[in-house]
């Protein structure tokens, strides 16, 4: 465990040099300049009255009350055991925002950036932070960062070696699910499925609700990737039973899409349309809103309904618009369906084209699961205009997802 008066000196040096301020500077008066390059590089444990000296002269307060820090403590201790077992955090975030200038130059600074990172979706500026602390951080709290990292880490392969590492320490069903989360991008279902017994054990052991509902809804998930649809509804229905009647029963919103989605790719329609309107029933907060659109209109679409998919692919349109922050995909996979849209789109050299776009998107910013959604168009469309190398390569690409 780092001694609290250490990490105090690495804080130290680093607010002072964002003010920009020389050692003699700030220690002028309450220590020599060698003394205190001691405490920044953690080789000494400093008094707590030199340390709030040298902390006021750069407009700091330190505090030394040892019962107001176990009161922040207690607190950082509930947030995190909030966030495990997925009950709301922002009065505890509140509460402890309250103290931020405290929090920030204490022995909990580390925990705080954490739990900020966590609340504001690990923004650059507190990840630059934390990354200079990382060889400060006690094992707890280094795991926590790689899971963070791991969820802003692009390449698949060093998403699931953070986690993994993370999951080595914390070792509870959270952690766990992250790593499924990172297998799952990774396409790597088989991993997923081979966690289950890790999973479900140590979510008992915890009684925690939750993690044991996501993971049900996680093996779903990969196996609806694969569109094998017996073993994603017997996942799927027992996450359904075990968060129905919960808080959480929000959360079902996104399990209805997702089956409605899978229903698509096998070709049976009726049932895709009717999960995707429970999707939205369920979606008050209008979090799938965009997506909903997208499947519904592809339902339309493809049983010869053209005017109801045009109309609801100019609603997606309108949202997208709105929208302050879209990515390229999100753009892609509306193009796509417009294209879908027109006659003998298979055969139109754009659509080829534009498909090519949106498969090197959805390897950047999705996962396995989305290209196994545009297989089927894709190989057809490809066979058509006698590229018939290129529909090879791309199924033997699926075909290998799939094996792993």
């Amino acid at each position: 465990m780092i001694e609290k008066n250490t990490l105090a000196g690495i804080l130290l040096k680093l607010e002072r040099l964002r003010q920009d301020k020389g050692q003699k500077e700030v220690c002028s008066g309450i220590c020599v300049p060698s003394y205190l390059s001691k405490i920044e590089h953690g080789t000494v444990c400093a008094d707590e009255k030199i340390l709030a000296e040298l902390f006021a002269c750069l407009g700091i307060f330190y505090e030394k009350d040892q019962a107001a820090l176990e009161k922040l403590g207690k607190l950082i201790e509930k947030y995190f055991y909030c966030q495990q077992y997925y009950l709301d955090t922002r009065d505890v975030y509140e509460k402890l925002q309250e103290r931020e200038r405290t929090l920030m130059y204490s022995r909990y600074a580390v925990d705080w950036l954490l739990i900020c990172a966590f609340e504001q979706a690990a923004p650059r500026d507190i990840m630059d932070r934390l990354d200079a602390l990382k060889e400060h951080m006690e094992p707890r709290q280094l795991a926590y960062y790689k899971l963070l990292c791991a969820q802003e880490e692009k390449n698949a392969e060093r998403a699931v070696h953070l986690s993994r590492e993370a999951c080595d320490v914390l070792n509870n069903s959270y952690a766990m699910l992250m790593l499924c989360v990172a297998y799952f991008r990774q396409g790597n279902y088989s991993e997923i499925h081979r966690m289950e017994q890790r999973v479900v054990a140590a979510a008992v052991e915890e009684g925690n609700t939750y993690q044991l509902a996501d993971f049900c809804f996680m093996n779903g998930n990969a196996y609806a990737c694969l569109n094998m649809e017996e073993m994603m509804m017997v996942y799927f229905e027992r996450g359904i039973r075990l968060l129905q009647n919960t808080a959480w029963k929000r959360e079902l919103a996104g399990v209805y899409y997702n089956i409605g989605a899978t229903y698509i790719s096998l070709r049976k329609y009726d049932p895709a349309l009717e999960y995707l309107e429970m999707a939205e029933q369920e979606d008050t907060g209008h979090q799938f809103q965009i997506p909903i659109f997208h499947k519904k209109a592809i339902v339309f679409l493809r049983t010869g309904r053209k005017d109801e998919g045009k109309k609801i692919l100019a609603e997606m349109k309108n949202l997208l618009l709105k929208k302050t922050a879209t990515s390229a995909v999100d753009w892609l996979i509306y193009e796509e369906a417009e294209m879908e849209a027109e006659e003998g789109f298979l055969n139109n050299p754009e659509y080829l084209k534009l498909l090519e776009k949106l498969i090197r998107a959805i390897k950047e910013e999705l996962h396995f699961g989305y290209l196994y959604f545009y297989r089927e168009v894709i190989v057809e469309a490809c066979k058509r205009q006698r590229r018939y190398r290129q529909a090879l390569e791309f199924e033997q690409e699926i075909s290998s997802g799939i094996v792993k």
